[in-house]
């Protein structure tokens, strides 16, 4: 992809994403002008932007929003809810158009179609008529036109700040970048000072031009200054003129940097590599110690090792904070989603976020949206109820949902709650037999938390009727899988009359991975340390047989068995007169694996399979042992299911 087009993508998301922010706080602050300015900024950022690539339908619908937000900023107009909606929408459509450019480098020719109902929906809600033909802000425009004459379409008036230098601006060459310049005029900001006290690293100079250009030409040339500028185009007299409030201090951006996330994978398979090496040098100590006067090579060998081991730690821990990225990148998207459900549904309903400062590994972030996503749907569709019913149960008209973010340790843990109608566990129970998911008798032996667990089964739905937004049996259990894909949990709790929560424990990272190196049939494979309960020996008479299947007690529970090596497809070992097992937790039950011999436990970078295993039923991995030697992360769930 090209550079300048890839850097275009990133800042449009951004510049998006804070617009569509400070609307949804206007819609509660209407007065706020320092919003209000924002959002104007970043429009016209954005469509200046547009200016550079060949997106004509882009840049014309942006620039319809912000001449409506220029109304609003003058006084001639007001923000209401249809002008915050029309302007959402265009904003919404553009970050699609950028989803289409980042994917297939132009934008779906069907989405640019609706360009012109967009642009239809801004200026259909502008309010043209309270405006005068020519503002008194525009009237220097028209002036130096009418001095000048000519074909200029375009006026502009350009100060630059006065330490615009130290910022890697040079005015006189964004002047000279104009196109078609008709006109220029320089002038002086304030009065100029004597020789002595004359300073050549400040800007004192305004500039004063014309143009014959398309406006997004020279829009395009000075996105970078938005503050510094005012750019009108001379063939709509009657429209407000580009006229922006200062920005705020760029120190922040300056002291950031971009970085490609596969340069800071490479970076962290590197690492692993090194991490590796050292893993290796234990074997060295230990060959040391059996040779001939060795014991003092392999304390200097020890004492190495402890210092790379200090070494690369805190280089792996370094390396890792940059993947950490704030929660709130997987947070942003839900207020407008909030919003939008609660008009459509007709259940007003209020989404406070606390805690979306807190960071965590980039690939936890962008995976946890599609979950949250499920869970808001259900608690607006399901568990909100509509306004009459919930003054009739002495609750507030407008409904509450709350995202809530802990941090506890090397986890967090995110809470969705809402205060509706909550769930009732003998529905769930009534329709889990009525599927014949369990029996009676189970039905009636199940506490309320393990029956909310039920509503996280594949198919299983309590709705009456099928909607768009649920009921089709898809949903809790796709929730499921993608926080346990991420090395973690979720549960249901809720009170009836009272409301629901929705609980995940997720890692902050998970690029460092806790192995138990484990052996079968002479081979050896790694089991992830946090599915392994515990670890026992069992006599073959402990063991129950049921039907087809195999069973052990432990301590008073019925624990399924399984063999590692039946999983896995290999020969079977002769029977043993004592067998290792892993009590292993998976999903919402234990299970019994054997195994031949636990090896070691190891602390490794584990990497996702590639090449013939990418795709392997129940591997979750790669990894390198010290020895050189390739190990196989197993998925046992997956192997299980």
């Amino acid at each position: 992809m090209d550079e300048l087009l890839h850097q275009f993508i990133l800042e449009a998301r951004e510049l998006v994403q804070a617009a569509i922010d400070n609307l949804l706080a206007l819609e509660v602050e209407p007065d706020n002008s320092g919003r209000l300015d924002s959002v104007f900024r970043a429009v016209h950022t954005l469509k200046g932007s547009t200016g550079l690539f060949d997106l004509t339908p882009l840049h014309t619908v942006l620039h319809a929003a912000e001449d409506s937000l220029g109304r609003v900023r003058s006084g001639a107009a007001n923000l209401d809810t249809s002008q915050i909606d029309a302007i959402s929408a265009g904003l919404e459509w553009f970050d699609r158009c950028v989803d289409d450019l980042d994917a297939h480098g132009a934008v779906d020719p069907q989405r640019l179609q609706q360009a012109s109902a967009l642009e239809q929906a801004l200026v259909g809600g502008a309010g043209h008529a309270d405006e005068p033909e020519a503002s008194d802000a525009a009237e220097w425009a028209l002036s130096l036109a009418a001095q000048v004459g000519g074909s200029a379409t375009v006026a502009l008036r350009y100060r630059p700040h006065p330490e615009c230098f130290f910022s890697g601006d040079d005015p006189l060459e964004l002047i000279a970048s104009i196109p078609q310049l008709t006109h220029l005029a320089v002038k002086h900001r304030d009065p100029w000072s004597t020789i002595d006290m004359f300073d050549p690293f400040r800007s004192n100079l305004h500039f004063e031009a014309l143009s014959a250009a398309p406006i997004g030409d020279v829009e395009a040339i000075f996105r970078l200054v938005p503050d510094q500028v005012e750019i009108l185009s001379l063939r709509r007299a009657s429209e407000q003129p580009v006229e922006l409030a200062p920005t705020e201090a760029r120190a922040d951006t300056a002291r950031s940097l971009r970085v490609d996330p596969a340069r800071i994978d490479t970076l962290l398979d590197l690492v692993g590599e090194l991490i590796t090496t050292k893993n290796s040098m234990s074997a060295l100590g230990e060959t040391a110690i059996a040779l001939p006067g060795g014991a003092e090579l392999a304390r200097s060998i020890a004492a190495a090792l402890k210092d790379l081991d200090r070494v690369s730690g805190a280089l792996y821990g370094g390396v890792l904070q940059t993947r950490m990225v704030p929660l709130a990148q997987a947070f942003n998207r839900l207020p407008r989603m909030v919003r939008d459900l609660s008009r459509r549904l007709g259940k007003p309903t209020h989404l406070q976020i606390d805690g979306d400062t807190i960071e965590a590994d980039k690939t936890i972030v962008d995976e946890l949206f599609e979950p949250l996503l499920h869970l808001v749907r259900n608690a607006m569709d399901h568990g909100i109820e509509p306004a009459a019913e919930r003054l009739t149960a002495n609750k507030s008209a407008a409904a509450r949902i709350e995202l809530r973010v802990v941090r506890e340790g090397d986890t967090i843990s995110v809470s969705l709650s809402d205060d509706g109608r909550g769930i009732d566990p003998a529905i769930i129970r009534s329709t889990a037999m009525r599927k014949g998911l369990i029996s009676t008798e189970r039905a009636e032996s199940l506490s309320d938390r393990n029956t909310f667990d039920l509503l996280f089964t594949p198919g299983f739905s309590t709705a009456a009727k099928v909607s768009d937004l649920s009921g089709r049996g898809v949903g809790l259990d796709a929730v499921r899988t993608d926080i346990a894909r991420l090395g973690g949990t979720v549960g249901l709790d809720s009170r009836l009359g009272q409301g629901t929560i929705a609980t995940l424990r997720l890692p902050i990272s998970f690029a460092m991975t806790q192995l138990l190196v484990v052996s079968v049939c002479g081979e050896r494979y790694g089991v992830p340390m946090q599915d392994v309960v515990e670890t026992v020996r069992i006599r073959p008479e402990a063991i129950t047989s049921i039907r087809a299947n195999r069973a052990f007690v432990l301590r008073d529970h019925t624990v399924p068995l399984l063999a590692l090596s039946d999983l896995l497809g290999l020969a079977k070992a002769p029977p043993a007169e004592e067998m290792i097992v892993l009590v292993l937790e998976l999903v919402d039950q234990r299970v019994g694996i054997i195994i031949d011999e636990i090896n070691e436990r190891i602390e490794t970078i584990s990497r996702p399979p590639g090449g013939l295993l990418k795709g392997m039923l129940g591997m979750a991995g790669t990894t390198v042992l010290g020895s050189g030697e390739v190990l196989l992360v197993l998925d046992v769930a997956e192997l299980v299911g």
